[in-house]
């Protein structure tokens, strides 16, 4: 009967930097009110876009970048893999990272291929196929996809 939301957005680790050589739990009022103020604006437009969980929250943690410098070891609080900033999505980067590597048999998969999170890990993981087999294998899927929906229509 209980359900978890986690809410992910991005916060510039420059916003937080001055508290960076604070111990973890004990960075000051100063730091823990701008994590309050952050927090709850995210619960609140989460709640704007999905109104039946506001009277059901009974907890809410908060981390920042420091949160994740600290216990994932981030340099600069990066959540999930390289940072994502404007020139990280430029079409040279995009061309500069792909599956397919200068050295023999090396293939490169995962989120940073792509995008965050698990559907960047998705897409990396097609991609890296493709490199591998040498082959369109969306195509695959697709057909495959195809096959699967005629056998079940009969």
């Amino acid at each position: 009967g209980k359900t978890t939301v986690a809410i992910v957005s991005l916060m510039p680790y420059e916003w937080l930097q001055e508290f960076e050589n604070g111990k973890v739990k004990k960075r000051g009022d100063d730091y823990e009110s701008y994590k309050k103020i952050f927090g709850h604006k995210l619960v609140e437009q989460t709640c704007r876009l999905f109104p039946t969980i506001r009277d059901h929250i009974d907890y809410v943690e908060i981390g920042t970048p420091l949160t994740n410098r600290y216990y994932l070891g981030a340099p600069r609080g990066e959540i999930y893999g390289m940072d994502h900033t404007m020139e990280r999505f430029s079409p040279y980067i995009n061309g500069v990272l792909r599956s397919q590597t200068d050295i023999t048999g090396l293939y490169l998969t995962g989120q940073d291929i792509v995008s965050c999170g698990f559907s960047g890990g998705l897409w990396g993981g097609v991609f890296a196929a493709q490199a591998v087999l040498n082959r369109n294998v969306m195509e695959d899927l697709t057909a495959l996809h195809k096959q699967i929906i005629q056998s079940i229509d009969g």
